[in-house]
């Protein structure tokens, strides 16, 4: 992996220097030496982490004022001990467990994983990753998917549900072993399906709870806290961590953590999210969990957050600097054995006792966790779903919450999955559409992710890590999703050879087929005797583990390549995270079609079925870029430390503008995706029309310079763009127009619709661009601003392929 050297702000706000005077935002002065500032940084306190200190901010309850009321009515009768208690979590049947206070009613709050459905538990669906949301490009559809998740997890009993994820990680890798569970290495996109999933799912009554807060960016020495580990091996290679060796440092400059990392979370926060997850990493130097500027400055200051701020599973490192630093929620707390430090509890009734937390500071803790929950779920005496589920053991009864989510789940497999090469240069009788049900002859499906996993899918585990390592090698079966917190326990896995042998019932062609990925030869001896060949192949990843490459699993390429070599009509479909590198065969003349089905959940067969045939044209697009070689994206940090960190060098230019500022050429661009029709994108306008903000749930401080525009939120609608679609083609299709806005050199996307469009049939697409849509983040003022001068837009059907432009300027007097 090459090392990125374009310069970089010093993100100079961060945890210990907090106070340090904002550079100029000339881009002369940028690069900074970073390791020279390191022992400075080292030496200074966070804000407000001083014994006995605390100046805020408090929790006023925003919008939800009556039910802040009733909690401050409960924690005025409740003595330190109580509310130490609610702050620290317990042993019990959920993932995680609050404190009880019996007297008053108020009964333990479940906090439960995951971004798939409810983790670990039977009897509930598996939902498709949220990269797989994210590839359909559908703001109401991501809602529906967040809905029917939250509907399993009230009726399981979950009163917070461990989710979404809104761009922790965002992505700045494509090695990162997380990627899959957020949305997109772009903020704009992951904040359009955050925003739409917290709101949906707290409207069922779950309080969400959007991880990972901040710059969690890879798992290599994630490192969470843990006095038990001892042991180091000294190649490096294999470790366990001792106590003093750090989490990775995530070092990253203060315009990357407006425009990129924050992003997602303050789309989370405007939603409404009663709380939210901070990470394993440090920032700058400071652990994430008991870092005062990113809790209290940024999330509850500069983005008015009023909810609880829970540490992940392991990532409190203190008691007392935490509570101090803006941490809540301490998880899990004496849970799981205390296997993660002893946290709270009773050093936090001692930190009170002494002055060194003041009671209002604790109070506050408090006042966050609860008011969210009385505010989406009443108070404690009405009939909020107790849990019904143990993780203890997932194998006991429990209630069936999958209602008729099979349906969602179903439909997003749809329109996620991306066409990204189609060749029909040979005729209809080639690639995608399929022919006619009753004409083909036969189709052999091939592959292990093409069948039925040997062990079945209760064999994965509670984390879904097994689902990759079973043995024999070569039947693993579809993977459907990837492991860790993310996985949940699919009820059934619908796969292609199960999908397409139904559809040979009323068809007329027969089925070949083997489903073991290392048997090349039968492989090809089954594709030779096959009018089209289809392939499955996968790429795992997991929490805990970053990727060591970007190439398939089980010996997908040669797979591909053996099978291709004896038919002209082959059709490869992959399951993967996030890029796999496709160099070695993707140019091959014999594969006519490639689709990219990402991680859809249990309907990942029949899914496919509809687009297969062409009853559904493929509307997905890519979410992130497809490189051809593993070295145009950061690598991840792996070299061995006791105290690891990783510089944010690329700064915002993540993904596809990262790609642009150095001018390299993917192999496909971000938002690229073929479709069964072709359209046009004509007649870009862009016309100042001011509406306030309407969509917040809670509001946001943050600051922007007032030179240009009405209003008094960077989330008043400031412009409308207008662009005509044209269906070129003799098949209805959707169409998903690209809007993106060039700030600082590079393009941005700002807008997205999804719409169905008849053949010969002109759609006029209105996009609406916020103030924070067409500004930058001023480090210097600290601030929102619109750039002066003309404004570039352009709409196409990728980043890579804009056909129409318009440009707007904006004037003083507006």
């Amino acid at each position: 992996m090459r090392l990125l050297t374009h310069a970089s702000l010093l993100f100079l706000a961060a945890g210990s220097l907090a106070t340090a005077a904002p550079l100029d935002d000339d881009p002369t002065l940028l690069l900074r030496d970073w390791a020279s500032l390191s022992p400075l940084r080292r030496q200074q306190q966070d804000n407000n982490a001083t014994a006995g200190s605390y100046t805020g901010p408090y929790a006023s309850g925003g919008a939800w004022t009556d039910a802040y009321s009733q909690a401050k009515a409960l924690i005025a009768q409740m003595t330190i001990e109580e509310k130490v208690n609610i702050t620290t979590g317990h042993s019990g049947p959920c993932a995680g467990n609050s404190g009880a206070v019996p007297r008053l009613g108020i009964s333990p709050l479940c906090l439960q994983d995951g971004p798939t459905g409810v983790r670990p538990a039977r009897r509930t669906s598996q939902f498709p990753q949220e990269v797989t949301m994210a590839a359909a490009w559908d703001r109401d559809l991501a809602a529906e998917r967040a809905q029917g998740i939250a509907e399993e997890m009230h009726d399981k009993g979950v009163n917070f549900w461990l989710g979404p994820v809104t761009g922790g990680p965002l992505g700045r890798s494509a090695l990162a072993g997380r990627n899959f569970e957020g949305f997109s290495p772009d903020s704009y996109l992951s904040g359009e399906n955050s925003f739409a999933s917290v709101r949906a799912a707290q409207e069922v009554g779950v309080v969400t709870v959007a991880k990972h807060f901040i710059a969690y960016e890879q798992e290599t020495f994630r490192d969470a806290y843990s006095p038990n580990q001892t042991v180091i091996d000294a190649s490096g290679e294999n470790y366990q961590r001792v106590l003093n060796q750090l989490p990775i440092d995530s070092q990253l400059d203060d315009r990357a953590t407006h425009e990129a990392y924050m992003w997602s979370f303050a789309e989370a926060v405007r939603a409404g999210t009663g709380s939210v997850m901070c990470s394993y990493n440090r920032v700058n130097d400071t652990h994430s969990c008991s870092n005062s500027y990113a809790m209290n400055e940024l999330l509850k200051g500069e983005l008015g957050f009023q909810g609880s701020v829970v540490s992940d599973w392991g990532g409190t490192w203190s008691t007392i600097h935490s509570a101090l630093a803006g941490l809540d929620l301490t998880m899990p707390g004496q849970g799981y054995g205390g296997i993660f430090g002893d946290f709270f509890d009773g050093s936090l009734i001692d930190g009170v006792q002494n002055g060194a937390v003041p009671e209002s500071r604790l109070d506050d803790m408090v006042l966050r966790i609860l008011g969210p929950a009385i505010h989406f779920q009443g108070n404690f005496t009405e009939s909020y779903p107790a849990p019904t589920f143990d993780i203890n053991d997932v194998n006991g009864p429990t209630n069936n919450v999958r209602r008729d989510h099979y349906k969602v789940i179903d439909r997003i497999g749809q329109e996620s999955v991306t066409l990204l090469k189609n060749n029909r240069t040979l005729g209809n009788h080639y690639g995608l559409p399929l022919r006619n049900k009753k004409d083909i002859s036969s189709i052999a499906i091939l592959g292990e992710d093409s069948g039925p996993k040997i062990h079945g899918y209760t064999s994965c585990g509670d984390f879904g890590t097994a689902c990759a390592f079973d043995t024999p090698p070569g039947q693993n079966g579809t993977l459907s999703a990837g492991g860790g917190s993310g996985w949940s326990y699919p009820p059934y896995v619908s796969d292609l050879l199960a999908a397409v042998s139904f559809e040979a019932r009323s068809g007329g062609f027969d089925i070949n087929s083997d489903t073991d990925s290392y048997n090349l030869a039968g492989a090809a001896a089954q594709a030779a005797k096959s009018e089209v060949a289809m392939v499955s192949v996968n790429a795992y990843a997991r929490e805990g583990s970053d990727r060591q490459n970007l190439t398939l699993f089980g010996g997908g390429d040669a797979l591909i390549e053996a099978v291709a070599a004896v038919n002209n009509n082959t059709i490869v479909v992959i399951h993967a995270p996030g890029p796999v590198l496709l160099e070695e065969w993707v140019d091959h003349p014999n594969i006519t079609s490639v689709l990219f089905a990402y991680y859809p959940g249990q309907e990942a067969g029949n899914s496919l079925i509809p687009v297969l045939w062409g009853d559904v044209s493929p509307s997905g697009r890519l979410p992130f870029t497809i490189a051809k070689s593993a070295d145009d994206y950061p690598d991840i940090q792996r070299n061995y430390s006791l105290d690891p960190s990783v510089y944010f060098e690329e700064s915002t230019d993540i993904d596809y503008k990262l790609f642009e500022r150095r001018g390299v050429e993917p192999r496909y661009h971000f938002g690229h995706g073929l479709s069964y029709t072709t359209f046009s994108f004509d007649s870009l306008s862009v016309q100042y029309n001011y509406s306030a903000d309407s969509t917040s749930m809670q509001k946001t401080n943050e600051h922007f310079d007032a030179t240009y525009g009405q209003g008094d939120s960077v989330y008043d609608q400031l412009l409308t763009a207008s662009v005509s679609v044209t269906n070129e083609g003799s098949v209805a299709a959707k169409a998903v127009p690209q809007l993106y806005v060039t700030l600082d050199g590079v393009h941005n996307l700002r807008g997205f619709e999804k719409v169905l469009i008849q053949p010969g049939e002109t759609v006029k697409v209105h996009f609406s661009l916020r103030r924070k849509d067409v500004s930058r983040w001023s480090v210097k003022r600290q601030e929102w601003y619109i750039p002066d001068g003309d404004l570039l837009f352009q709409v196409g059907k990728s980043v890579g392929h804009l056909s129409t432009k318009a440009t707007f300027a904006f004037t003083a007097n507006q």
